[in-house]
């Protein structure tokens, strides 16, 4: 299993993100290599769908890409669902790992949690604060 955390997803379409080009890289590696389950969770998905909202001010054209990723003809990945008997296993993770140079979102947690649980094989994420935790490719 190969977990994708937002920021991956949104440079996938934000032209303008830094890591928009390797982003790309990576996605053509993946679709190459299909050997994996690759998916993310609502987390995510929230978060992505936020970002974009933020970052576009609001245009929906913009949303309309990230639809295509989530649930039209550009998606690669699963969406899979957190229990709620889960989020205290998401705030345990946090607690484990949260300090002053480490801060998680919840989010990042939900990623760790579903890492553990599934025993991942990597998350594809631009953020160094998984580092550690887990294997990151970026």
């Amino acid at each position: 299993m190969i977990l994708l955390d937002s920021n991956f997803i949104f440079a996938l379409k934000a032209k303008r993100d830094k890591n928009y080009n390797r982003a790309n890289e990576i996605l053509d590696g993946l679709i190459k290599e299909k050997d994996d389950i690759i998916c993310t969770n609502y987390l995510v998905l929230n978060e992505t769908f936020t970002l974009a909202i933020s970052r576009y001010n609001g245009k929906v054209q913009y949303l309309k890409e990230y639809y295509k990723l989530f649930w039209g003809s550009e998606n690669f990945f699963q969406l899979i669902s957190i229990e709620m008997n889960e989020y205290k296993g998401i705030y345990s993770i946090l607690e484990k790992y949260l300090s002053p140079k480490r801060q998680l979102s919840f989010v990042d947690g939900s990623l760790i949690y579903l890492y553990k649980k599934n025993d991942a094989k990597q998350i594809i994420s631009f953020d160094s604060h998984f580092d550690n935790i887990l294997n990151r490719s970026f």
